[in-house]
């Protein structure tokens, strides 16, 4: 992931906001339990064979290790890609695409 997405999330996501680490316990609070979530992620590789050779690193450390950490659920994921020299045509339905994710949210 981007140093600068990683940076937005340890900036934004913080404890006492998104969750609290108990005393003496490895266990925390989740304080964003009931929120959920809708990630669009772009990439040069085919979604495809991000999923199967890959087996989706960034989107299993947005999900798990980040948005799910603090409570997030339910999770979306969408990938857009391949997105380096995509004709005109894709870059349309992928943004129609994704404002249409935005209306129902």
């Amino acid at each position: 992931m981007p140093a600068l997405l990683k940076g937005f999330f340890d900036r934004v996501l913080l404890p006492g906001f998104a969750f609290k680490y108990r005393a003496n316990s490895v266990w925390w609070d989740k304080y964003l339990t009931g929120k959920s979530a809708h990630v669009l992620t772009t990439m040069d590789t085919p979604p495809w064979y991000f999923r199967l050779f890959y087996r989706n690193p960034g989107n299993n450390q947005i999900r798990r290790t980040i948005l799910e950490f603090c409570g997030i659920r339910p999770l979306r994921i969408t990938c857009i890609g391949r997105v380096h020299n995509a004709p005109a045509s894709w870059t349309a339905r992928w943004l129609d695409k994704a404002a249409a994710f935005g209306r129902r949210a």
